[in-house]
């Protein structure tokens, strides 16, 4: 037990540190974040008002039936609708194999800050929002390092463990939350949803 724990450790510290947005970008190249009309369209509206805090029995009707729970790694069992899940079941899948082909496990650290959560936004900056969350329709998820507080505003560097996730997210059609300094955050893109609509992964 006592390697175990070492090994942990050594890998929560290499996931911690910080690496330059420089050597990663451009990001999001082609993607758009998923605008609060395409969520409502394809996916209908939260029943309203909402608050900055997550209010469950408040999701849209679609969402709740689409709504599952699946454990995506030892640590991770976000709730989402269905497609999303699948979708980063996949992505987790890629980057934990790479991770482990380098002699790392990214797997054993990372964990999630929450996906489906009916609300609206948190801006970074602290001023108040009543734009809708793209958490509440469960296709957005914040992570985080296992006892680590979760990457907000990062400015020029970021954690290595996002550094890794990003492009496996961004190939799959996410956008990232570094563009507006949530560094932690990924959300379905824009053009994803439309897609998802069209094939028709949005039908409960």
């Amino acid at each position: 037990m006592a390697k175990k724990s070492k090994v942990a450790q050594g890998e929560l510290a290499y996931y911690a540190a910080m690496v330059p947005l420089q050597g990663l970008l451009p990001i999001n190249v082609g993607l758009k974040p998923a605008r609060e009309e395409t969520m409502i369209s394809a996916l209908g509206s939260p029943e309203m008002p909402l608050t900055i805090q997550d209010q469950p029995d408040r999701a849209s009707p679609l969402v709740k039936a689409l709504k599952v729970t699946e454990r995506l790694s030892i640590n991770a069992a976000p709730t989402g609708i269905k497609p999303a899940i699948a979708s980063l079941a996949g992505i987790l899948k890629d980057a934990f194999a790479q991770e482990d082909q380098a002699g790392h496990d990214l797997e054993s650290v990372l964990d999630d800050d929450g996906m489906l959560a009916v609300r609206y936004r948190r801006p970074t900056n602290g001023h108040p929002s009543t734009k809708i969350s793209n958490h509440s329709w469960g296709t957005a998820i914040d992570f985080r390092l296992v006892g680590h507080d979760p990457p907000a505003n990062t400015h020029g560097m970021i954690p290595r463990f996002i550094a890794v996730l990003l492009p496996f997210f961004n190939g799959a059609g996410w956008y990232s939350g570094i563009s507006f300094s949530d560094t932690m955050h990924f959300e379905v893109a824009d053009d994803t949803i439309h897609k998802w609509a069209t094939d028709g992964a949005l039908k409960p």
